[in-house]
């Protein structure tokens, strides 16, 4: 039910978003392994290129940036903690993609080109969320880092 109604406010949110959906096996390790390497080539596919706004950052509206900087803040100081709890990481992302969602007033390119970010951003949520491989959980979280540095390269 959570997932709907952040799928919902994403769709009114975002016009013309899609949900890709995500196949996880509880048999073994082995085949959840390769389900996430399986959609991870596919988000790489589907992904749009982002581009600068004339050489510089898009500029993010701060109602909206304070949610992007909450959960990089997360992110990054996971990474000092003793005792990793990923479930806390994770709602801690999904509360903040909802409220970011929820407070979204770019428009035009800026927007869009934010869009291009958040979007495969969500779905990275998403899988993260019903992992429950410490494995998988990981390498999400590596692709979360990775996520940053790509914002921060496009939008300030």
């Amino acid at each position: 039910m959570k997932k709907l109604l952040l799928v919902s406010a994403i769709l009114f949110s975002f016009i013309a978003c899609k949900d890709e959906g995500y196949h996880e096996n509880h048999d073994d390790h082995e085949h959840q392994e390769e389900a996430v390497v399986q959609e991870e080539n596919h988000q790489h596919d589907e992904m749009e290129e982002i581009v600068l706004d004339n050489g510089n950052k898009w500029k993010v509206v701060e109602t909206m940036a304070v949610y992007i900087r909450n959960m990089e803040k997360a992110v990054n100081e996971f990474e000092t903690l003793e005792n990793k709890d990923y479930a806390v990481l994770a709602k801690t992302i999904d509360e903040n993609i909802t409220e970011l969602t929820s407070k979204c007033t770019m428009e035009g390119q800026a927007h869009d080109e934010l869009h291009k970010w958040l979007v495969p951003f969500i779905e990275l949520s998403e899988k993260f969320d019903s992992a429950t491989e410490l494995v998988a959980q990981e390498k999400i979280y590596q692709k979360f880092k990775a996520s940053f540095k790509t914002y921060n390269t496009y939008f300030e």
